[in-house]
């Protein structure tokens, strides 16, 4: 294949993901079909099953591309912090979170499309490999003697917290206010739980 062919190639998948990004953030998973993004882009739809075999394969793409973006943002906030601070990614977690609405249902199963676990985990592991790199950096800044327990586990426990209280956000009136006046009250009993106790 040509070098222009290619980029041709490369651009027009490009902005199919865009396009069926698009819906789904305004719309939801449920709106995404493979005749309204040939649609909205003015192609049709067997150029677009070029390079998206089916809608599964449309979602999954930007289930992935979501995962990314949301990695990114955490990534941004700890390089502002420098030290490992949990408070500020589970605050950029929750940004995320309330300015990608439909999209982050979608990212947890809860946009009415089901998309497997196992996916879903293979999608997100940057989120969890940068909430790990948080956890490092917060116990390298400790004083204190920290209990035996793995970097992952910890990373899945506190990713499971962020989630939890994005969860809430879309549950109760003033949800994101609500979510972000609980982030200390959340996190501390689980970082307390990580120190050795008497140290």
């Amino acid at each position: 294949m040509s070098g222009r062919r290619e980029r041709v190639r490369v651009a027009n998948r490009a902005r199919i993901l865009d396009v069926a990004r698009d819906i789904v953030a305004a719309e939801g998973a449920s709106a995404l079909t493979i005749r309204r993004v040939a649609a909205e882009i003015d192609y049709t739809a067997p150029v677009v099953y070029q390079h998206y075999a089916d809608k599964a394969a449309l979602l999954d793409a930007v289930m992935a591309d979501a995962y990314q973006r949301l990695a990114d943002c955490l990534r941004d906030s700890q390089t502002l912090t420098r030290s490992g601070d949990p408070k500020s990614l589970v605050e950029a977690y929750l940004g995320f979170a309330e300015s990608n609405r439909r999209i982050f249902q979608f990212m947890h199963g809860m946009g009415g499309v089901d998309i497997p676990p196992q996916r879903r985990l293979e999608a997100a592991a940057d989120v969890v490999e940068v909430t790990g790199e948080t956890i490092v950096r917060w116990r390298a800044g400790q004083q204190r003697a920290l209990v035996a327990m793995e970097v992952r586990d910890q990373a899945e426990l506190l990713w499971a917290t962020a989630t939890g209280l994005a969860s809430v956000a879309f549950l109760v009136p003033d949800g994101f206010g609500r979510a972000r006046a609980l982030t200390v009250p959340a996190l501390e009993p689980l970082l307390m739980s990580w120190v050795e106790k008497g140290s």
